[in-house]
């Protein structure tokens, strides 16, 4: 059988019968060396739209292989089942063959603007490899210069994504067996294939580093300071208890707080609070938090009506003692305020 007849119009790649494989990898190659990324974007618009396929272009993979294949597909050439598996791959198809669909133009979303960037990005990138290679290796463009002040956090994980598998396929090229295939990279050496290998891997770690600044430069979250209105909002406590005529304090004055003293109307016990540290205390819900478990106590007291007006009056060292004089015992706190504790005082 004959070998297909290749035409050239206008410099660009065409053929008149089914492209072989080493065929396509030559024609990828002169589009990677000759057409930039926004050219690969506009064949891309041409081909969906001339196919009617809904959808938003796929760039996790980047656009450039796509954009060519479908370049190849808009001017007659057969790319294959493997071209035309490589193009509904990196497309979103909604179904085969589509139903008509109407489109709302919302404008770009901040998911296009973000995949716009990586693109136009990427394709400098790719530009800058171009570059290496018609420069017979003796300039190295600095990817870090290209993405700096263009390329955030978000970008820069994006293009390792897309610059591992760039990479890869220089490595596989260098450890292929396929005959095809190395004829296809026959002009670059072993040397310099290794070289495109390197260059990725600048790529990948420069983009690395802006992740990593990026992370450095992300300002912490504000959190947001709660008043002790705020903190008491959810607090259940006994506001007046008429049968030994106690009202409570506010709860809000517990907040910052050192010590609290609390009376439970329902079992009679007279409990402290001692604060953990400085901070004093504070309050998550109905609970207190931030005290001494193993000095916050109570005890069962037998005449509350004589008692209490000693808690309420007696100064710091009068109530170190109040209830190591009551002969009842001793239970440990646990922080939880509900409708039947009396907020006896705060110091």
């Amino acid at each position: 059988m004959a070998k297909p007849a290749r035409v050239r119009i206008d410099d660009e790649p065409r053929f008149s019968e089914p492209m072989t494989k080493l065929e396509l990898v030559h024609t990828l190659n002169w589009y990677h060396q000759n057409k930039e990324s926004k050219d690969a974007l506009n064949y891309i618009n041409l081909y969906t739209k001339k196919n009617k396929i809904p959808g938003k272009i796929d760039t996790s993979n980047g656009i450039l292989t796509v954009g060519w294949l479908c370049r190849l597909v808009l001017n007659g050439n057969d790319i294959g089942d493997t071209g035309r598996a490589y193009i509904k791959k990196n497309l979103f198809f909604v179904d085969d063959t589509p139903a008509p669909v109407v489109i709302v133009d919302r404008g770009p979303s901040i998911q296009d603007r973000l995949n716009e960037k990586i693109s136009e990005i990427a394709g400098d990138l790719e530009g800058a490899i171009d570059e290496v290679v018609t420069s017979k290796f003796n300039t190295m463009p600095s990817p870090f210069a290209i993405m700096q002040d263009r390329a955030k956090g978000m970008h820069a994980n994006k293009l390792i994504d897309i610059f591992k598998k760039r990479r890869s396929e220089f490595d596989d090229v260098l450890n292929t067996k396929d005959a095809d295939v190395r004829e296809g990279y026959s002009n670059f050496t072993k040397p310099q294939l290794k070289k495109l290998v390197a260059y990725c891997d600048t790529i990948i770690t420069d983009a690395m580093k802006i992740v990593g600044e990026a992370k450095v430069n992300r300002k912490p979250k504000k959190r947001k300071v709660k008043t002790p209105d705020q903190l008491v909002t959810k607090v259940q406590y006994c506001e007046k208890y008429d049968e030994l005529k106690l009202v409570s304090i506010k709860p809000k004055d517990i907040i910052g707080a050192m010590q609290l003293w609390v009376f439970n109307t329902k079992n009679k016990k007279l409990g402290v609070y001692h604060a953990d540290d400085a901070g004093g205390f504070s309050v998550k819900g109905t609970t207190i938090t931030n005290y001494t478990e193993s000095k916050s106590v109570s005890k069962t007291i037998r005449k509350p009506d004589q008692m209490l007006p000693d808690v309420l009056k007696a100064g710091k060292i009068a109530l170190r003692n109040i209830l190591s004089g009551v002969a009842t015992k001793e239970t440990l706190m646990n922080g939880r305020i509900n409708k039947d504790i009396v907020l006896l005082r705060v110091l």
